[in-house]
């Protein structure tokens, strides 16, 4: 993305019932932009290998993708891990959508679209929560409403944009954390924030509950 901003309008500027009280960006992720998610580019500078050995998930355990989008990441772990339950967790319809009409995800047993109103289901199942570029668009009542999908003992791994890096891709710098800020966020809600190895345009924590 250049130095200039296009206005947040270009996000359909309607705001979700919860509120964002809280989201670092202004708005949520208009799904007419659900293209950039599945470009192969981005599947350089945040392969998702990389992200699935990190997650580190338990054999036939229960992961929840938190804003699984399209399921760029959801289904490459549903493909590699046929042992998980992998829950792909999005708030907006036609990203769900989207993510049902491509042909890994007809194949997939182990693969559960899912819609937040339904996320009381879920409450207390996830031995990991994966949370990729979401981390700057959660609420505060988002980020609590994950936080209770984690079984006791559960982790969850944030690989979001790390505000102090230069980069051509992503949304605008001032509506992204540092990962100083993330993990003093996280702390805040009560998690305790490890950093990983970070990525080319990404920092990659691992949080649990203290």
């Amino acid at each position: 993305m250049s130095g200039k901003h296009e206005p947040d309008d270009r996000c359909g500027g309607h705001h979700h019932g919860h509120g964002r009280h809280g989201a670092r960006q202004p708005e949520a992720f208009d799904p007419a932009r659900a293209a950039l998610l599945d470009e192969p580019e981005r599947f350089e500078y945040l392969p998702p290998a990389r992200l699935i050995a990190m997650l580190d998930a338990p054999p036939g355990g229960v992961v929840v993708d938190f804003g699984a989008g399209t399921g760029a990441y959801a289904l490459p772990l549903a493909e590699q891990r046929p042992d998980l339950t992998v829950i792909a967790l999005d708030e907006q319809p036609r990203m769900l959508e989207l993510l049902r009409a491509k042909p890994a995800a007809g194949r997939l047993r182990n693969l559960k679209p899912l819609h937040t109103d339904a996320i009381d289901t879920i409450k207390g199942a996830a031995d990991r929560i994966l949370v990729v570029n979401v981390l700057h668009e959660l609420s505060d009542e988002a980020t609590r409403q994950m936080i209770g999908l984690l079984k006791p003992g559960g982790a969850i791994l944030i690989a979001d944009w790390e505000a102090s890096v230069e980069r051509p891709v992503g949304p605008p710098r001032e509506h992204t954390y540092t990962v100083v800020e993330a993990a003093k966020r996280l702390e805040r809600f009560g998690l305790k924030a490890e950093r990983l190895k970070p990525l080319r345009y990404h920092f990659v924590i691992r949080a649990r509950p203290e």
